[in-house]
């Protein structure tokens, strides 16, 4: 039978899959999972951004959403070649609990990553 060279070559995919997963780039932006309430004016989103290549300049988009409230704001980040966390405002009547935020990154003219759907944990400083 010839299961030895179809183990062999199942192997083979395994490791160069699980290979190229362990040696992959981090992710290009990274909604952290914890927010800074402003009460009655917004809340703060913290995220981790990384464009990686030479003296290149970010822009973020970050949205939020909490029940009926909704926002977003743009924002540059300077010398994005670096990992660095950011802190986004963003405007509205956020309450402290949980909520949906979501950030795009562009490093240059390239959308270089996006974070969608992330669940936040909003709180009072």
């Amino acid at each position: 039978m010839c299961r030895a060279p179809l183990s062999r070559a199942l192997s083979a995919l395994v490791f160069f899959a699980i290979g190229a997963v362990v040696f992959a780039d981090p992710p290009a932006v990274s909604v952290q999972q914890q927010a800074d309430l402003i009460p009655g004016v917004g809340i703060f989103v913290h995220v981790v951004v990384n464009c990686g290549d030479g003296e290149t300049d970010g822009t973020i988009e970050v949205g939020a959403r909490q029940a009926g409230v909704t926002g977003d704001n743009v924002d540059t980040v300077p010398n994005a070649e670096t990992r660095q966390e950011v802190a986004v405002f963003i405007p509205g009547a956020f309450a402290a609990g949980e909520a949906q935020a979501s950030a795009t990154l562009a490093c240059g003219l390239l959308l270089s990553g996006f974070d969608l759907g992330r669940t936040i944990n909003i709180v009072e400083r």
